[in-house]
């Protein structure tokens, strides 16, 4: 029995040499090349961390205007609640009977009487009782206030509060006051008896003490500036530095928010302080600005990831070349 061999279990002979020219191989484009897709990938990468981290950065500021914006529209309103407080005191005296006739007679024990007890269950630290002349008959303080003075002549608040006495307020105000004890929230009413101003009685409270309050409550640094844009009062662990008097001046007058770095990184919205429904000071909000630490922390994140999936798919690439390689 012939023996045949089964083509399938041979290996084909190779062909002899026919004498022609091998082809040239053809030279590896530039667009294949190895070092050009490295490259690629890795400016990509590059842009991607930068683009992350801009966006966050530029996100987490814009939270943080927007929490000053808000910050400084409730300053306002608590400033308004405060104003209201002592708008509240000033008429309960102004009210009491036998006040006004007491101040008349500059009988200041009878005054002492009748208004130490009212200004007891006061918020307001300080209130004065005075003569038309600006002489502080009756002087109340609360622990830790300002020491009293003698005379308040010359305030224009006083002048102000007893020419408008029959006018459609009563000749109550309220405004910011700069005295040798420092800026100070003042809430003045006449003392009327018989149809005549005959002195009035004044409830303050510093300035710091109102921004202080106020920054509890919105949670923010909280400084005053005056209208030539120097810092009278500050709620900040650093000294703030001065507006510029034409800016100062535009925002008392309606300006739109200006925003800039008050010290170091923290970031600060100037606008109006409002007392008695005007302008009369400028108002600062400030916070620490960390939007460059979040936007680092974000550049971290996405070049971990970006390392974490590069490493993956080579892990898998390299498995199926080697998976490859045990079968060829």
């Amino acid at each position: 029995m012939a023996v045949t061999e089964d083509p399938w279990l041979t290996w084909p002979e190779e062909a002899p040499e026919q004498g022609r020219p091998r082809r040239p191989e053809r030279p590896e484009r530039w667009y294949h090349r190895r070092e050009l897709h490295l490259l690629v990938g890795v400016a990509v990468a590059v842009l991607t961390v930068l683009f992350a981290g801009q966006r966050a950065t530029a996100g987490a500021r814009a939270t943080l205007d927007e929490r000053l914006v808000q910050a400084g529209a409730g300053a306002d309103a608590a400033l308004v609640d405060i104003e209201a407080e002592q708008l509240s005191e000033v008429r309960d005296v102004a009210f009491s009977q036998g006040v006004a006739q007491a101040l008349a007679k500059h009988d200041g024990p009878a005054l002492n009487a009748l208004v130490t007890p009212i200004q007891a269950d006061m918020e307001s630290p300080m209130l004065d009782v005075v003569e038309p002349d600006g002489t502080v008959l009756l002087a109340v303080r609360s622990k830790g206030a300002p020491a009293p003075v003698a005379s308040r002549k010359g305030l224009r608040a006083l002048k102000q509060s007893l020419s408008t006495a029959h006018g459609p307020r009563g000749g109550r105000l309220s405004e910011i006051v700069i005295y040798r004890s420092g800026p100070t929230l003042l809430t003045i009413s006449p003392l009327v008896l018989k149809g005549k101003p005959v002195g009035a009685v004044l409830a303050m409270t510093p300035l710091a003490d109102v921004l202080g309050r106020i920054s509890q409550e919105v949670g923010v640094d909280l400084t005053a500036y005056d209208a030539i844009g120097d810092p009278i009062a500050t709620t900040a662990s650093f000294n703030p530095k001065a507006v510029g008097s034409s800016t100062a001046q535009a925002l008392m007058g309606g300006a739109a928010i200006v925003t800039r770095y008050v010290y170091a990184d923290h970031r600060e919205k100037l606008g109006r302080l409002i007392v008695d429904h005007q302008p009369d000071a400028v108002l600062g909000v400030s916070l620490e600005d960390d939007s460059n630490v979040v936007g680092r922390m974000v550049s971290i994140y996405v070049t971990v990831g970006l390392l974490c999936t590069v490493l993956i798919l080579g892990t898998f690439w390299a498995r199926v070349i080697l998976r490859r390689g045990r079968w060829m």
